[in-house]
């Protein structure tokens, strides 16, 4: 697994530092998991953290993709009209991230190599809105259909 401490660090002090103005969307590729079952876990830790730079909870999700293939893609709408589209997938030994956060006022880059592994210790559990969104990406890929969520962040 891979801790992404240090570029959310990076992603909310330029979000709060206003250099992108108001952000509406996020565009997340991660060819980090060690194993297909790193997958859906990655995932839903990359739509916790889209949530929170984009400050609202998903309204419709859509899933793509296939664990036994290597790769999963999630695209988020949100309950405040921005969006994000998140993709991890299998290393095959050369990590790395691609992120870009765009706002009214302008973007953030990060691409690179520059990811970093989580001690088994320090695994963090996914918390309860990316585990909504999980529920309905597991729906979504199941039905190849978008799943609408409740106002809440439950699906309806």
């Amino acid at each position: 697994m891979y801790d992404w401490t240090v570029l959310n660090q990076a992603v909310s002090a330029a979000l709060t530092g206003g250099r992108v103005g108001t952000p509406v969307f996020v565009r997340w590729t991660a060819p980090v998991a060690q194993s297909e079952a790193e997958l859906k876990p990655l995932l839903g830790q990359m739509s916790q953290y889209a949530e929170q730079w984009l400050a609202s909870r998903p309204r419709q999700v859509y899933a793509a993709g296939a664990e036994t293939d290597g790769h999963l893609s999630m695209a988020l709408e949100l309950a405040n009209g921005s969006s994000a589209l998140l993709a991890i997938a299998l290393a095959h030994g050369r990590p790395s991230v691609d992120i870009a956060v765009y706002g009214s006022d302008g973007a953030i880059y990060h691409s690179g190599p520059s990811v970093h592994p989580r001690p088994e210790a320090a695994e963090r559990s996914v918390g309860t809105a990316a585990s909504e969104a999980l529920s309905a990406f597991n729906r979504s890929l199941a039905t190849n259909q978008p799943v609408l969520l409740s106002g809440q962040g439950g699906e309806s």
